[in-house]
């Protein structure tokens, strides 16, 4: 007789955990639902690189690189002295709204302004940048430059200087400044 209820007991508690599994609420093991961690790394991985390409691509449209100028800044500005009057130390330009349209590049839009100005302006980067959207600076022409120039700096390995030559009418614009640059010009930091 106890063979009989020890089985039939079993067979019970059987029958109710099987209840409880199919029509309670226990989590399962479903495959659709699973992580593979090294799939989705890999999955993020190549979207990043897609994505990488596709910027890219983007920012060759408005990034140019610009080929090394034939003479030196010093030497340019040697010449230069020789020419020219000398301005004022305390130069800075009219305070004018300075617009930067789409399409137009930021050395030929600042060149211009120079030459309004009265000076000429020395781009010595190894890139130049298409604006991208509209945009205007209401300052006099040495701040707008040091501000382009602080808005690309960190585009380039080196950091970015503005420099105002009051002895030789000019402004310039480098990466790496020389000894001749930092001696007779005024570094821009409005």
């Amino acid at each position: 007789m106890w063979f009989w209820i020890r089985y039939l007991s079993f067979a019970v508690i059987l029958i109710a955990l099987a209840a409880y599994f199919l029509m309670g609420n226990v989590p399962t093991l479903d495959l659709k639902e699973s992580k593979n961690a090294a799939a989705e790394g890999l999955s993020r991985f190549y979207a990043s690189i897609r994505n990488q390409v596709k910027s890219n691509k983007e920012r060759d449209q408005y990034v140019l690189s610009l080929k090394k100028p034939d003479q030196t800044v010093d030497r340019v500005l040697e010449q230069r002295t020789r020419t020219v009057t000398p301005m004022p130390a305390s130069w800075t330009g009219s305070v004018e709204p300075r617009r930067f349209e789409n399409g137009s590049t930021l050395k030929d839009v600042l060149v211009e302004y120079a030459k309004s100005e009265g000076i000429e302006l020395y781009w010595y980067l190894s890139k130049d940048y298409v604006v991208k959207d509209h945009f205007r600076v209401d300052s006099n022409f040495t701040s707008a430059l040091y501000q382009v120039g602080r808005a690309i700096n960190d585009d380039f390995e080196h950091e970015v200087y503005t420099y105002f030559c009051n002895k030789q009418r000019a402004a310039v614009i480098t990466e790496l400044p020389s000894e001749f640059v930092r001696a007779n010009c005024l570094k821009l930091n409005i």
